[in-house]
């Protein structure tokens, strides 16, 4: 019998260019968890092919009681969420993206910890980042901060959170709003700016709890437009500080040079431990 927590929802999202093999992995990663979802959204965003439409449609139907799928036409992965999150009626909501894999006790951990830290409003954890090339036994422990104030010093230069490991409680999105559709890049990041002005409290698990996959994830941050909206994320939290000030313009500028400058450094100076 599946343990089943009923004060628990999941966001699964997908689109055109989603592959099956990748979003079949993804939602059994959710339901084979040791504290299963109570309700596990499968958000197609926009028109996608008939083989993806019938994975979706065919675990809404082999899993009735767990997911629901859901059609928003609005394009972009806020409009995505926001759907999802309004149709949500539990006490948490977690992400996932459609090409990860959640390890079986993420779940269990994460509404533990929410559960004895209850002035925590959004929770995210370390992960394991692979390509699809090499696989996941390839794959790199990525770290991120634990102490609040650290989360808040990375926001200037570095994303202070995983998005695709994080767990809201859903109180947060009366506090803070939802994700602002106008970014159809760094969504999170913006969210994350508005939750540190709310004076919100984040956190970060010390332990990998997702395989993250990492395929073209320098290009779709390279882009100007999507510089842009990083540059005004960051900048909507503001700080005195010179050294944060200069890591937050460096940061920018990173993003800007060739992609092959991009995946040297991301390569050779990843966090401790990684």
């Amino acid at each position: 019998m599946k343990n089943i927590c009923h004060d628990l929802t999941v966001g699964i999202p997908f689109h055109g260019g989603t592959k099956a093999s990748q979003l079949e992995e993804a939602i059994q990663s959710i339901l084979n968890q040791t504290l299963v979802a109570a309700k596990c959204h499968l958000i197609q965003n926009g028109t996608v092919p008939e083989k993806i439409l019938l994975i979706a449609k065919g675990y809404e139907v082999s899993h009735p009681s767990e997911i629901e799928h859901i059609f928003v036409a609005k394009r972009g992965l806020a409009a995505a969420l926001n759907q999802s999150i309004k149709q949500c009626t539990t006490r948490y909501y977690a992400r996932m993206d459609s090409d990860d894999v959640a390890l079986p006790h993420r779940f269990e951990m994460q509404i533990k910890y929410l559960e004895a830290h209850g002035d925590v409003n959004i929770l995210g954890s370390w992960a394991k980042e692979f390509t699809s090339a090499d696989g996941i036994e390839k794959a790199l422990l990525k770290q991120m901060p634990t102490d609040p104030q650290e989360m808040k010093n990375w926001f200037h230069y570095r994303n202070p959170l995983i998005h695709s490991t994080v767990m809201f409680q859903t109180r947060v999105f009366d506090d803070i709003g939802y994700y602002d559709e106008t970014y159809l890049t760094d969504q999170d990041l913006q969210l994350w700016g508005r939750a540190i002005t709310n004076n919100e409290t984040m956190a970060n698990i010390p332990e990998a709890l997702i395989y993250f996959r990492t395929d073209n994830i320098i290009g779709r941050r390279s882009h100007i437009k999507a510089v842009w909206r990083q540059a005004k994320a960051r900048f909507s939290v503001r700080t005195w500080s010179i050294k944060y000030n200069f890591l937050k313009i460096g940061a920018l500028s990173f993003r800007l040079m060739p992609e092959f400058v991009q995946r040297y450094g991301y390569k050779n100076f990843r966090s401790p431990g990684s």
